[in-house]
C-alpha cells in the first residue's frame, strides 16, 4: 500500500513539473532584439514642438512603425514595447521607430528591452540604461548601467561597452572605447535627460549608487592624492535632476 501510495506521488510531481515547465515555456520572452512596432509619447517638456512625422504630437499622440518622431525646443518621452520600455528625446533630437530606435540626430536615452542603432550600429540590450548621441563627434554610445553589445553587421564587429563605458569614433575602422568622464556623468544624471521627466526609466534608482561608486573608486584610485581629487570632484546629485553645486577648484 505504501509502495502503490509512493508510486501515485511520483507520478503526481512529475505531472505538476511538466506542467510548469508548459507553464514557464508559455510566458512570452521580450527579446532585446523584437521590432518595435510603436512607440507612445507620454511627457512633452519646455514646449509643444514635438512632431510625428509632420504633424504636431501630444501626450498620448503614438508613432507607428517606420514613422519619425522629432523635437525641436522641446524635450519628449516615450514608452515602447507596452510600457516595457521608456525613452527621452532632447531638444532638436529626432528618431524614426523600427526595427530598433534609430537616431538620425540629437540625443536618446533609454532603459528597457528597447534597441537604438545609429550610423549602421545596432544596440543590443537588456534592460540596460544607456545613450544614443547623434551629435558628439561622430556618434557616441554611453552606457550608464548594465552593458551593451554594440554590433556593426556590415563590418562584422561586435563590441562589448560596459557600465560608465562609451563607444565612439564610429566613423573609423576600430571604434574607441573609453571611460565616461565623471564629471560628464554628474551633468548628464543633473541635466535634461532627467530635470523634469515624471515617467520613471526602468532601473534609473540605481544611478545615483552607481555614480557615488565612481566618485569613490577614483578618489581611492588617486592614493594620497585622494583628498586633492575628492575636492576637486563634483559630488553626485542627491536626486535625479537636481543641480548639483559645481567642483571646488584649487589653485593647484
Amino acid at each position: 500500500m505504501q509502495r502503490l501510495f509512493l508510486h501515485y506521488r511520483h507520478r503526481l510531481f512529475i505531472l505538476l513539473l511538466a506542467a510548469l515547465t508548459a507553464v514557464v515555456v508559455a510566458v512570452p520572452h521580450f527579446s532585446a532584439t523584437a521590432q518595435i512596432t510603436q512607440a507612445t509619447i507620454v511627457e512633452i517638456l519646455d514646449s509643444d514642438e514635438v512632431f510625428v512625422e509632420e504633424e504636431k504630437a501630444a501626450v498620448d499622440s503614438i508613432a507607428d512603425f517606420g514613422q519619425n518622431v522629432h523635437t525641436e525646443d522641446a524635450r519628449a518621452g516615450l514608452v515602447f514595447i507596452n510600457d516595457l520600455a521608456v525613452g527621452r528625446l532632447g531638444e532638436d533630437s529626432s528618431v524614426i521607430v523600427g526595427q530598433c530606435v534609430e537616431v538620425q540626430n540629437g540625443q536618446l536615452i533609454a532603459s528597457g528591452p528597447v534597441n537604438g542603432c545609429l550610423s549602421g550600429f545596432l544596440v543590443d540590450v537588456r534592460g540596460t540604461i544607456f545613450i544614443v548621441d547623434a551629435d558628439d563627434n561622430k556618434g557616441n554610445f554611453k552606457v550608464l548601467e548594465g552593458n551593451i553589445q554594440v554590433r556593426n553587421p556590415d563590418r562584422g564587429q561586435e563590441i562589448e561597452v560596459g557600465q560608465l563605458q562609451q563607444l565612439g569614433r564610429l566613423d573609423r575602422d576600430e571604434p574607441e572605447v573609453s571611460r565616461i568622464d565623471f564629471e560628464d556623468l554628474v551633468k548628464i544624471l543633473a541635466g535634461a535627460f532627467f530635470r523634469g521627466f515624471e515617467v520613471r526609466l526602468p532601473n534609473e534608482e540605481k544611478l545615483i549608487a552607481i555614480c557615488n561608486e565612481e566618485r569613490i573608486r577614483l578618489i581611492q584610485e588617486a592614493g594620497d592624492a585622494g583628498p586633492i581629487v575628492a575636492s576637486r570632484l563634483p559630488q553626485c546629485p542627491t536626486e535625479l535632476g537636481v543641480r548639483v553645486e559645481p567642483p571646488v577648484r584649487l589653485p593647484f
